[in-house]
């Protein structure tokens, strides 16, 4: 089912989420059977990151904006589907709000798969996966936005010369230490239970440009589960350099699918290129995700709640609170 595009120009962020249209919902009580129509479910949730909070009127608890991409492909069938999205947490009972962008992009997007935003600066780098190499020239978009969270893309950039062949990366993500930011990505490694994390320099221009450094740093991360999981579907990083990453199972389009969120890996200051990449032995699983396939996690500001959201592909996207269990977090 094509679904009506919106633009993504927004109205000012309180108005603007007034107006989002809820896709999730029930069936009208007072419908006869013959004349009940099938609600709408998101789309795929490839890569998330969060956006924003804001108060709801006579609620004491603040709703969260999160900017999720969907992996349409370069291909005639999908070629004009939407690749962004703002989803909105739940301000009653129909569930989360999703409005879909009408974002222009230097070339057609293949395969956007992850979201890494750029710490303490409104801008995140959209990550083509290369598709199983099947992307003769896979892409790094630059995503900026304002206060009103219209969004524009500001640069492009070839992925760099990875320490390993690039195959298919669904987790990325951008670090900050000491006023440097530093692009980490796993590939998904399909077939295996062990990935690995690798780190760079990144630097992104005023004007957009985005430039990658030429030394690599590397560790290695093992998913214990699920078994037979793709180990990295997804990843961030939070204020203390802690590294969070999903791994996914995926046996079908109708599943069953099974997930598992870690705290995989740390950055810290020192070492020649200013921060240290150091696993987690061994890494620390926060949480579980039976039925789900998990495609990407999001710190809120850099720290706890962590949410998560799911491609379970012909089930649609989700977007949920983890419930992480590990000393020291809030649930």
């Amino acid at each position: 089912m094509r679904r009506r595009l919106v633009t993504h120009r927004l109205l000012p962020a309180a108005a603007a989420l007034s107006a989002l249209a809820l896709t999730a919902g029930g069936v009208d009580p007072g419908a006869s059977a013959a004349g009940r129509g099938e609600t709408g479910t998101p789309r795929d949730f490839s890569g998330i990151t969060w956006l924003g909070s804001t108060a709801v009127e006579g609620d004491g608890e603040s709703r969260q904006l999160f900017l999720v991409c969907h992996d349409a492909k370069d291909a005639a069938a999908e070629r004009d589907l939407p690749r962004l999205s703002i989803v909105r947490t739940p301000t009653g009972t129909g569930g989360i709000a999703v409005q879909e962008l009408d974002v222009a992009f230097p070339d057609v997007s293949n395969d956007l798969e992850s979201i890494a935003r750029v710490p303490h600066r409104d801008e995140a780098l959209l990550v083509e996966s290369n598709d199983d190499g099947d992307d003769p020239d896979p892409t790094v978009y630059l995503a900026r936005w304002d206060k009103d969270l219209d969004i524009e893309i500001a640069g492009a950039a070839p992925w760099p010369r990875t320490p390993e062949p690039l195959v298919n990366v669904e987790a990325t993500a951008v670090a900050t230490v000491h006023g440097k930011d530093y692009f980490l990505y796993a590939e998904r490694a399909r077939g295996s239970d062990t990935t690995n994390i690798n780190m760079t320099r990144l630097t992104i221009g005023e004007s957009g440009g985005i430039t990658f450094g030429s030394r690599w740093t590397s560790v290695s991360f093992t998913a214990a589960e699920p078994p037979d999981a793709r180990p990295a579907s997804g990843l961030d990083v939070d204020g203390e350099g802690n590294l969070y990453i999903s791994s996914a199972y995926d046996p079908g389009d109708l599943g069953p699918f099974d997930s598992a969120v870690y705290r995989a890996a740390t950055i810290r200051p020192g070492g020649p290129a200013g921060a240290r990449l150091r696993p987690v032995e061994p890494p620390r699983q926060l949480a579980r995700g039976s039925g789900l396939k998990i495609e990407g996690v999001a710190l809120v500001a850099g720290s706890f709640p962590l949410f998560i959201g799911a491609d379970d592909e012909d089930y649609g996207g989700l977007l949920r609170r983890l419930r992480v269990t590990w000393p020291g977090s809030r649930p």
